[in-house]
């Protein structure tokens, strides 16, 4: 067997190149190093998933060569201006480079008000590519549109753009076959959701030497296998995980994604057992008290988060401008949780597969 049909049955299925891109990891305020919030996870598929929109958020996605057209999602954690004023001028821009991909935008209840003046004043309105709005409802408070708001909405839905609103507490958002994504409400000024992608099920690695070991001719019965299901050979019913041809399913990866929050128990268990813990660092261990006061993170904070929720990457995001020097906030949190990463504007990372 050659080395293309080797890597053909044991890829199949598999996002093997799952990678996180990280354009701006600032907080507040950019520096000249540092742009505001927002990362990008990045599928084999080509798909792509953006956490949080901030301040010229399209130039960054252009310098890590993210496609303009291809199926994106954007979740936007809340509304404060450092995670959001990016997304309107990264919607024209899809505009302008003629989009046609579908794009799906997940946020909490007023991001459509939010959207609503730029449809009309600055040029989204003639934007062509299918664009899905979904609002997450914040439980707590009575947040359901009056009826002018109502026709303020319908005059905003157009044939491209659909809105939906779901009341929310601690359900899924979104799932498709793929993956499911999952928010929760974090403990912040204003309702603010973290987010906790779940990759579906992977298919089990797959032996084509055990099977032709069988003497299993390569071909549709190897694909039927690599879906775990019992082929039939020679009048034999052969149990591809029996005789060790393939593994049993693995769990998916899980990417957990923490805005501004303060500690709170919503915060462990949206990062749970998450392969990559991406978890906003506002504040260095000195200034713990003002990321209390001001419900923010401390970088040893997030450590003892991540420790906690048993977590096999933490990378630190979202630093204060205070900081010139972020590889002592990395510093400070490694003490607590060794196995921790500070993020760079335009560093990716890689998620391999276990």
């Amino acid at each position: 067997m050659n080395l293309k049909e080797l890597k053909k049955y044991k890829t199949r299925r598999l996002n093997l190149y799952m990678q996180l891109f990280f354009l701006g990891v600032s907080a507040a305020t950019p520096t000249q190093d540092r742009n505001l919030s927002s990362f990008a996870l990045r599928l084999d598929s080509g798909e792509i998933l953006l956490f949080d929109a901030g301040e010229d958020v399209q130039r960054r996605f252009e310098a890590a060569k993210l496609k303009f057209n291809t199926p994106t999602t954007i979740l936007i954690s809340h509304l404060h201006g450092d995670h959001i004023l990016g997304l309107a001028g990264l919607l024209f821009r899809f505009h302008l480079n003629e989009r046609t991909a579908p794009l799906r935008i997940i946020g909490p209840y007023g991001i459509a008000s939010f959207l609503l003046s730029h449809y009309h004043f600055v040029g989204l309105k003639a934007i062509k590519y299918p664009l899905t709005l979904i609002e997450v409802q914040y439980p707590k408070i009575d947040t359901l549109p009056d009826q002018m708001m109502l026709t303020h909405y319908n005059y905003f839905l157009s044939e491209n753009i659909h809105r939906h609103v779901i009341q929310h507490s601690f359900n899924d958002i979104f799932v498709n076959k793929d993956y499911r994504i999952k928010g929760m409400w974090m403990d912040h000024s204003v309702p603010t959701l973290g987010f906790r992608f779940e990759e579906a099920d992977l298919d089990g690695k797959f032996d084509p030497d055990r099977a032709l070991e069988l003497k299993i001719p390569k071909g549709r019965l190897w694909g039927i296998m690599q879906d775990g299901q019992n082929i039939e050979l020679n009048g034999l019913t052969i149990d591809p995980v029996k005789e060790r041809v393939v593994t049993e399913k693995r769990p998916g990866r899980i990417i957990a994604y923490s805005a501004d929050t303060a500690v709170c128990p919503e915060l462990i268990e949206l990062a749970k057992n998450a392969t990559v813990f991406v978890c906003e660092s506002t504040y260095a261990y000195l200034d713990e008290d003002l990321a209390k006061e001001k419900l923010h993170l401390s970088s040893k904070m997030a450590a003892e988060a991540a420790k906690e929720a048993n977590v096999k990457q933490l990378i630190l995001t979202h630093f204060s401008s205070r900081y010139k020097n972020i590889g002592t906030l990395e510093e400070e949190a490694k003490e607590i949780f060794q196995n921790t990463r500070a993020a760079k504007d335009l560093m990716t990372f890689e998620i391999k597969l276990d």
